[in-house]
């Protein structure tokens, strides 16, 4: 039997039966449309010529002009890129002087079945007449000034796009009714993003310094490790200097099949593109990964920006492997600058993945302290990054506008998608929870109360342990006009006091279930103390146990030692130690514990870090102390060197440099370099780098505009991970 698309070639099994039509979802296509449309009716007698009609010889989008004061100029992109609710200027130039009495328009046509009642058919009358009196059609504003004569015939019009019509490209025609209808294909199209130097403009933003750091800032730097040894690493958005980074994110708005009219809004859009950045369920961009096994695919901490991700999905039509949670980030705030969105990434650190809504992160031991895995589904991620889009929030109340939380990291579904936000960070500060989207899941990942519960031989539990500061102990995001951190945390929770206890009960009046656990107080107390280290240096851990009663007490240690991956998930235990310790009176004692290298390291995976828990329990009362500590591994950075004075338009080499300071060999080694201009992303591989021996690699570029800019490395392999390096330069005429 044949396929019923064999016997109906336009057959779409989408909507055929269902609908009488596709829904609008791509600016990608347009009518194939006759250039000559007659009038329906009556027409005059005899043959018409050309002679006195109205033609279009030629016209002027204004390009340059027209970019500068859009703020679009550095994009590398043959078409026009306009901001909405902002005019921009035309010229048509014709065969003779424009008649006021005659009837012409521009056709401003987005996707393949424009309409007026839908936003994507709009016409910019040339003179006062429309040819369309009793039809509904969006008019766009325009001031027109005509000039002419026998010689020269040209009319100059500024036309101004609504600051809430669809985002997205627009194809022209001019059509001039004399006396019939002639359409002409202007053959060109515009690129219409959000403006958020428009006042009427749902992500308005009146700041310029913010505005050139979250809408125009090409490169940016992303906040990891843990609280108490927050590093960072440089991100190239690559979103006006990489040609083709525009069309991408063009591409993937159009992926994820929006209805076109939804594109006026910056809420909608910034919903679906937090979904369609990952790839779990509707074949998006990201593929993500935490299991350290990268085999046919990029390691997430091999990426260097945005720009080669986004231009690989929009020429491969696939997923690109592989992605962890700040790469996520960085694509997705790549994409909001790039449509015209404020937006920048923010790091959560101790970032709560609650998975039953409770607000608490439930970690489970047994009577010897030993982690259970088996009982333990929560987790508390070293740092989670996210991203936050700057809006208006015309559904929630005014106080509730400003930024919000989008996060493209595939956690938890979302109305039966992977996807989360936008969540107003200031509706979470107050624990108004109840508008939308997602605010209980967000709300848990700055709040949720850290629990150890002790599960007895017959499987009885009970909490021994609540902190309720560990989580979301510190918020950070770039600061403006600067690689510097900017401690954010204020934005979201209350730090103390009376209003963060009515943030708390607000959020339960929303529907958290927030656990109000109890435990007995204890006389003594633990303390787990360890010094930052590099990776393949022994770990020094320093326990003390202090006795706050006035009698003898007797306590019995042990100490996990574990691997963990950065999202706070076990990989594996590979050392348990116990030590007994008897303390006097109001005494104080000190356990010192060694960890070598060599116990850890064939454990170590992407981002690992070491994990110690300390259990502790009296003899005389059998009290349950608690006690943890997580532990990153530094590791080097890469030097990145200039030779020479950077100017526009000469070459210039940039050399990396690495040492392998350590006592074993480096396998399998990926490095990658990227760019300005046409040095782009660049790959080196070396088969093993020997203990104390160094590599050098040169590159150049060229740029090719003056100003700031700057060059990202970044090298991977199986035993070394997360090692960056950059530099900045200025490019002088």
């Amino acid at each position: 039997m044949e396929h019923p698309k064999q016997l109906l070639p336009d057959f779409n099994m989408r909507y055929r039966g269902k609908q009488n039509a596709p829904k609008e979802r791509s600016d990608a296509e347009k009518d194939d449309l006759p250039e000559f449309e007659p009038f329906k009716g009556a027409l005059p007698r005899g043959y018409i010529t050309s002679e006195g009609v109205l033609e279009l010889s030629q016209f002027d989008l204004h390009k340059h002009d027209n970019a500068v004061k859009h703020r679009t100029n550095k994009f590398k992109h043959a078409d026009l890129i306009l901001r909405r609710g902002q005019t921009f200027r035309m010229t048509l130039f014709f065969n003779r002087p424009f008649n006021p009495s005659e009837i012409a328009l521009l056709e401003f046509e987005m996707g393949k079945n424009p309409r007026s009642d839908k936003a994507t058919y709009n016409i910019v009358l040339l003179n006062t007449k429309c040819p369309y009196p009793e039809h509904r059609v969006c008019q766009w504003k325009r001031d027109i000034e005509v000039t002419g004569d026998m010689t020269g015939n040209k009319m100059t019009v500024d036309i101004t796009p609504p600051a809430n019509c669809i985002v997205g490209k627009y194809h022209i025609f001019l059509t001039v009714f004399a006396p019939s209808q002639q359409r002409r294909d202007l053959n060109t199209d515009i690129h219409l993003l959000f403006n958020p130097w428009c006042s009427s403009d749902d992500v308005f933003l009146n700041d310029e310094n913010q505005l050139s750091e979250y809408v125009l800032n090409d490169r940016g730097t992303i906040f990891n490790g843990k609280t108490d040894h927050v590093s960072s690493r440089p991100w190239d958005f690559g979103l006006q200097f990489k040609p083709g980074v525009l069309d991408a994110c063009f591409h993937l708005l159009n992926k994820t099949e929006m209805l076109l009219d939804n594109r006026k809004s910056v809420e909608l859009v910034a919903r679906r593109l937090s979904a369609k950045v990952n790839a779990l369920d509707d074949n998006g961009v990201l593929v993500g990964n935490w299991s350290g096994d990268y085999a046919n695919g990029t390691p997430p901490a091999a990426w260097t920006g945005s720009a080669e991700i986004l231009l690989h999905y929009w020429r491969n039509s696939a997923p690109v492997s592989y992605a962890q949670c700040w790469v996520y980030a960085g694509v997705l705030n790549t994409v909001f600058r790039c449509l015209g969105i404020p937006s920048r990434v923010v790091t959560n650190f101790n970032s709560a993945h609650d998975t039953n809504g409770n607000l608490t992160i439930d970690i489970f031991v047994d009577e010897n302290g030993s982690m259970n895995n088996d009982y333990t589904e929560d987790s508390v991620w070293n740092y989670h990054c996210w991203t936050e889009a700057w809006m208006k929030r015309t559904d929630l109340n005014a106080k509730y506008w400003g930024w919000q939380v989008v996060d493209a990291t595939p956690q938890e579904t979302s109305e039966r998608l992977y996807q989360c936000g936008p969540t107003s960070v200031s509706a979470i500060r107050e624990g108004y929870l109840c508008d939308q989207y997602d605010g209980q899941f967000v709300f848990a990942e700055v709040n949720g109360d850290v629990e150890i519960i002790m599960i007895d031989q017959i499987g009885l539990s009970r909490v021994v342990h609540v902190n309720r500061d560990y989580v979301g102990a510190k918020i950070v995001t770039k600061a403006v006009g600067s690689h510097i951190l900017e401690d954010i945390k204020g934005n979201y929770k209350h730090i103390e006091g009376s209003s963060l206890e009515s943030a708390m009960e607000q959020a339960v009046n929303f529907g958290c279930v927030r656990s109000r656990s109890f435990f007995q107080e204890t006389d003594v107390d633990i303390k787990l103390m360890a010094p930052a280290v590099q990776l393949g240096q022994n770990v020094y851990l320093t326990l003390e146990v202090q006795n706050k009663s006035l009698e003898q007490r007797t306590v019995q240690l042990t100490v996990t030692c574990r691997v963990t991956y950065y999202t706070g998930v076990n990989y594996r235990t590979f050392k348990e130690e116990r030590r007994t310790v008897s303390l006097g009176a109001s005494m104080t004692e000190k356990v010192n514990i060694e960890i070598l290298a060599n116990e850890y390291m064939d454990h170590m995976v992407d981002q690992g870090s070491l994990k110690f828990i300390c259990v502790g329990k009296a003899q005389e009362n059998n009290q349950v102390l608690v006690a943890g500590k997580v532990v990153l591994l530094e590791v080097p950075i890469l030097s990145l060197k200039l030779h020479g004075e950077v100017k526009v338009n000469h070459e210039m080499p940039v050399t990396l440099e690495f040492t392998n300071i350590f006592n074993f060999v480096l396998a399998h080694v990926n490095l990658r370099m990227e760019g300005p201009g046409e040095m782009g992303f660049k790959r080196k591989y070396y088969e093993y780098i020997a203990p104390g021996a160094s590599l050098t690699w040169t590159e150049s570029f060229v740029p090719d505009m003056p100003g700031t800019g700057g060059v990202v490395g970044s090298l991977n392999c199986r035993k070394l991970t997360h090692v960056y390096g950059e530099l900045d330069f200025d490019a002088q005429p």
